[in-house]
């Protein structure tokens, strides 16, 4: 009834992609708080774009089990 938790490998893309995309919204947050929208707004969009590039990226990645 219950499977095992599948946890993907932490490669060094996978950190950087991560690492890039927290930047990001935390960037696009302070410059919405600052209220400087432009910036905030692109720095959001970057951070989808992020998200959804690291979800093609990996989506094929081993889980730990596989290999």
């Amino acid at each position: 009834m219950n499977k095992p938790i599948k946890k993907k490998r932490i490669t060094f893309a996978r950190f950087a992609v991560r690492t890039l995309a927290i930047s990001a919204s935390t960037l696009a947050l302070f410059d919405f708080l600052k209220g400087d929208y432009q910036a905030g707004g692109l720095l959001a969009l970057g951070w989808l774009t992020i998200v959804i590039g690291e979800k093609r990226m990996f989506n094929g990645e081993k889980t730990n089990e596989e290999t």
